[in-house]
Parts: structure tokens; sequence; C-alpha cells
């Protein structure tokens, strides 16, 4: 039997979560600080349209959401 697969989010959700703009969650992801899930065509140099998706499991904005409650707290 499969373990159950990981909620996963998308950019748009995890920006509504975490209070930020989707920028700020493409570029967190890019810097590996926020982890992330890639999938899909890469993108093509040059090319001006994005390439494949990218989802965020739904524990990683957790430990954000409970990181920034400790700092708070």
């Amino acid at each position: 039997m499969l373990p159950a697969a990981p909620k996963l989010l998308t950019v748009a959700e995890t920006a509504t979560l975490l209070r930020v703009s989707k920028p700020t969650v493409y570029r967190w992801a890019a810097s590996g600080y926020l982890p992330s899930i890639q999938y899909g065509q890469p993108r093509v140099e040059g090319e001006s349209r994005r390439g494949g998706a990218i989802r965020i499991p739904s524990s990683a904005v957790q430990e954000l959401l409970d990181l920034a409650t400790e700092e708070v707290a």
C-alpha cells in the first residue's frame, strides 16, 4: 500500500495563507527557503512563458506559520 500523499498547495494558496505576494513565494521557492516541488515542462531559455508548475507542501507552510507564531510570542 502506498503512503498518503502530502497535501500540496498552489503558489496563490500559499501566498494567501502566508499573507505575502505570489512573487515572494516564487522567490522563496527558487532560493530554497520554502521547500517546493516543480514538475512539468522546464522553462526554455529565451521564452517568455513560464515552464512547469510549482506546488508547496502544506507541512512547509505550517512550519513557517508556526515559526512566525513563536517569534511573536
